[in-house]
């Protein structure tokens, strides 16, 4: 099975600029771990890497953040970082939990 969606859609919400994230990080529960793409992107002051820390530092699971040359490939449950750009792996932190 091949599933691909926006990465809004992979934090469980729609993304528009004019709402604030709401830090969900259900991921449509599909995977035990959320994401946040478009990193750095230049037109999207959103996505810069101390934005994404702040967001997931209240996560109670794992998030990657990655830029538009990134992808997250899970085959029976093994997740694999598939990039040719830049990424960050964020761990919950106990409060988080």
């Amino acid at each position: 099975m091949w599933v691909t969606s926006d990465g809004g859609d992979s934090r469980g919400e729609t993304y528009d600029d004019s709402e604030p994230l709401t830090g969900s990080d259900e991921a449509l529960r599909l995977v035990d771990f959320s994401v946040f793409p478009h990193l750095e992107r230049e037109d999207m002051p959103d996505t810069s890497l101390a934005t994404i820390a702040r967001w997931t530092a209240g996560l109670s699971v794992p998030a990657y953040a990655i830029d538009d040359q990134t992808a997250i490939r899970v085959v029976r449950g093994n997740v694999d970082v598939v990039s040719e750009g830049d990424w960050k792996l964020f761990t919950p932190s106990p409060e988080a939990s």
